[in-house]
């Protein structure tokens, strides 16, 4: 179905309305977040039928973070084909430029709200991490335990490509992501709007996921008792320098590092030479 005909589908059936509860602080782990923290997701179904419910708040959210060049991805992307998709939503990004489908919004999400250096990554819920696929396969186990609890939106309104949240936002950051699925992703992120910008979103895709999150760093604790051993740790050092804006700080704390453990070695030799050099010599 193009996107326009979708479009005057959902206009003409009705204004997409559902009633929600009240606003919530915030969920999680208690004392886990240093900043940010997720606070409501709605799912908007772009492709619904007439008598079928268009708008659902999920019980769960399973942010994918992959690259079209991991070796280890696609295995990971098997598990989450695989989840039951019951009651949670899977969001896939794609942050790096050299991908496809990559968005500057999935990027910024990667390495200053999350702060991930590598692939493949999950994040459920803004609590747990998964490094790898060893630890991805528990992802199973730790969704049927886990139930977040969102909340914070109230109504929903779709008027063509006009969206109109009510809700309680102040000081929040509303993330409205547009996502396809193919053979390979589930939900892969294609549009990303920010609402306190502009309520013009992009219907050109299978639904919209709505991420309402207190703004800053979330701090993610490990969904996981496995070692991360098939884990690429660098995923976020790719096209450092980019013309589309400044390096990211994460990055640039990265960067330090790698760059102090590679010359830690040869300043420790220099320093050995300085401190034992033959006395004569200075005569």
């Amino acid at each position: 179905m193009g996107t326009n005909m979708r479009a005057s589908i959902l206009a003409g059936l009705f204004i997409l309305t559902l009633l929600f509860s009240g606003y919530s602080t915030g969920h999680g782990i208690e004392g886990a977040h240093s900043e940010g923290y997720i606070i409501d997701v709605i799912v908007v179904d772009l492709e619904c039928e007439e008598n079928d419910t268009c708008v659902s708040r999920p019980s769960n959210i399973v942010e994918y973070f992959g690259a079209d060049w991991c070796t280890e991805c696609p295995e990971v992307e098997q598990i989450l084909k695989d989840v039951p998709n019951e009651s949670e939503i899977i969001l896939s990004h794609r942050p790096s430029s050299s991908d496809d489908f990559w968005l500057p919004a999935s990027r910024d999400r990667f390495l200053d709200v999350y702060g991930l250096w590598g692939y493949p990554t999950i994040a459920l819920d803004g609590h747990y991490i998964f490094a790898g696929p060893t630890q991805s396969r528990e992802l199973n186990s730790l969704l049927s335990e886990s139930e977040s609890n969102y909340s914070s939106i109230t109504n929903v309104s779709l008027d063509n490509d006009t969206l109109i949240l009510d809700g309680n936002f102040l000081n929040l950051s509303v993330d409205v992501w547009t996502v396809s699925s193919n053979d390979n992703l589930t939900n892969i992120a294609t549009n990303h709007t920010n609402y306190s910008e502009s309520n013009i979103v992009d219907l050109d895709g299978e639904k919209l996921i709505i991420v309402v999150s207190n703004p800053g760093y979330i701090a993610l604790v490990s969904g996981s008792s496995m070692p991360a051993n098939d884990y690429i740790p660098d995923g976020g050092l790719d096209n450092l320098g980019e013309s589309d804006g400044p390096v990211k700080g994460s990055t640039i704390i990265i960067i330090t590092i790698l760059l102090l453990i590679i010359t830690l070695p040869a300043s420790y030799q220099l320093f050995q030479l300085m401190r034992f050099e033959d006395p004569t010599e200075e005569e």
